[in-house]
């Protein structure tokens, strides 16, 4: 089965996840990219091995697994080394992802990931869903969400795009500022627009719409 698949993105905190769950109700197969960072990083794994020459023993426990915040410390901090590290997990991620989407029974499909943007998995995404929020409340759900302190909080928004940048790629903008009944709203009208879209293979809606 040919699949349409889009992407749902936008800056730490901005509440991607809820957005993906009101797609999945609705129907879409979400292949989750955070998630599947997770596994095509297991001990063992290739990419960890890679990870490993890149960063050094430090941000591998003593259980030969990826020690995620020791690795989160090194390159919230440093962007040239989130890209490096970026460069490394994107080409395994997006393996994994095309497998999990393929074997999956929507004909509608999306990857959730901060970081679709400049990475190969945008090459899968016909069309873009971008998520955002007021800063405050993205610090706010950070904190609750990875039980860190507000600055390295805000070390990892700084670490990522800018909205204005999120923006000059998106099709859809959706602000996730908490009201989850206006939420649901308007992610189902843009489900509604995106099956429109997925009508006419290759097309894309290049007019970004933004809503609340």
């Amino acid at each position: 089965m040919e699949k349409f698949i889009f992407g749902i993105t936008g800056p730490t905190g901005a509440g991607k996840s809820t957005v993906s769950d009101i797609f999945r109700e609705l129907g879409v197969y979400v292949a989750d990219a955070d998630l599947v960072s997770r596994q095509v990083t297991k001990k063992g794994s290739a990419c960890l091995y890679e990870i490993q020459n890149a960063f050094g023993d430090c941000v591998i426990t003593t259980d030969y697994e990826l020690d995620r915040k020791a690795l989160a410390q090194i390159v919230f901090q440093d962007k040239t080394k989130l890209k490096i590290l970026n460069s490394i997990t994107h080409k395994y991620i997006k393996k994994q992802l095309e497998n999990d989407i393929e074997k999956s029974h929507s004909a509608i499909a999306a990857v959730d990931g901060a970081v679709i943007i400049d990475s190969p998995v945008m090459d899968m995404c016909k069309c873009l869903v971008v998520v955002t929020a007021r800063r405050d409340i993205r610090i706010n759900r950070i904190i609750a969400r990875d039980n860190i302190d507000i600055a390295m909080a805000n070390k990892r928004i700084n670490s990522q795009m800018s909205d204005a940048q999120y923006m000059q790629y998106a099709d859809f903008v959706i602000e996730n500022n908490g009201d989850n009944t206006a939420l649901k709203g308007c992610v189902e009208g843009i489900y509604n627009k995106i099956k429109d879209i997925s009508k006419t293979t290759g097309t894309q809606n290049t007019t970004p719409q933004k809503t609340q």
